[in-house]
């Protein structure tokens, strides 16, 4: 065997031993939370986290979490969440959410399930991503809700594209996504700030990157809708707080902080650089503080 194939191959095994080691008892988990065009934050974040050299064993996410979860578990370096961050600075309104205004319309009228194809999210990943959960090189984990049954579905190996379009299949947004012959929509539905699975993996220190402000920022209230997405909020974070409080005994619970972004609507990618830019400034201020990371 020549000397660079040898090489590759104890670094291969090498990999495949830290993996394992990192399924059966994680230290550090990163989790990942949902929240739409709000996740750009979490790449601010993740910069400021790799940076700090605060590398995670495991990396737990759910909807557009998912998303950034899969860069940094296939490549933890400062280069990698530079390109992370690249992609969502160009990202375009159409990008996303393809279709014109006449089929967004069209689609919310006539009979069907969604209102946009998913062939968007299906690029970014093409983008961002190894194509399966066994080439990332941190453990990943992934959930997504069923839709027939109301449970949360988590997914560490296979097709990420598959998982991942499940994940982030947000109701009447995107079409629910079939994965063994059951129907799958966002993760988030059930569990948007997943800490439950980071504990049950063992983790003993859990670094939470969640979107935007804590407590939120009213919606203009103008039709029926914006009163639903609303109490959905607000029923999100009730989960949170409870998490909280039940697994801070079980393990440190770190959580990044966050920032209110005002309101910006749910296809609008435009403010990416800035919810980037301001995130990787109020972690990097955080992280500098040990008293406020490490107690």
């Amino acid at each position: 065997m020549r000397l660079g194939d040898y090489v590759r191959t104890v670094r291969a095994r090498r990999r495949a031993s830290d993996r394992s080691r990192a399924r059966r008892r994680p230290h550090v988990a990163y989790v990942l939370s949902g929240g739409g065009v709000l996740g750009t934050a979490q790449v601010g974040q993740l910069q400021a986290l790799v940076e700090s050299g605060r590398l995670p064993d495991v990396v737990v996410a759910t909807s557009v979490g998912a998303l950034n979860a899969m860069a940094v578990a296939s490549d933890p370096t400062p280069a990698g969440m530079d390109r992370l961050a690249e992609v969502w600075r160009g990202l375009k309104t159409e990008d996303i959410f393809p279709g014109s205004r006449f089929a967004r319309a069209w689609n919310v009228v006539s009979r069907g399930d969604h209102i946009h194809p998913n062939t968007g999210i299906r690029k970014l990943v093409e983008q961002i991503s190894a194509s399966t959960f066994e080439e990332t090189l941190i453990p990943l984990w992934l959930s997504a809700t069923n839709l027939r049954t109301g449970e949360e579905e988590w997914f560490s190996s296979g097709s990420l594209m598959d998982a991942i379009l499940a994940s982030t299949a947000l109701p009447g947004i995107f079409p629910p996504v079939s994965i063994g012959g059951e129907l799958y929509i966002d993760g988030g539905v059930v569990n948007n700030v997943p800490i439950s699975k980071a504990v049950e993996l063992g983790a003993s220190r859990i670094y939470v990157l969640t979107c935007g402000t804590a407590t939120g920022t009213l919606r203009p209230i103008r039709r029926p809708l914006d009163v639903l997405v609303q109490a959905f909020a607000h029923s999100r974070r009730a989960r949170v707080r409870h998490d909280l409080t039940r697994f801070s005994e079980e393990a440190e619970i770190v959580m990044m902080p966050t920032f209110d972004p005002g309101f910006i609507g749910y296809n609008d990618p435009s403010q990416s650089a800035r919810l980037i830019d301001r995130a990787h400034d109020l972690s990097l201020e955080f992280l500098a503080r040990p008293a406020a990371v490490e107690a």
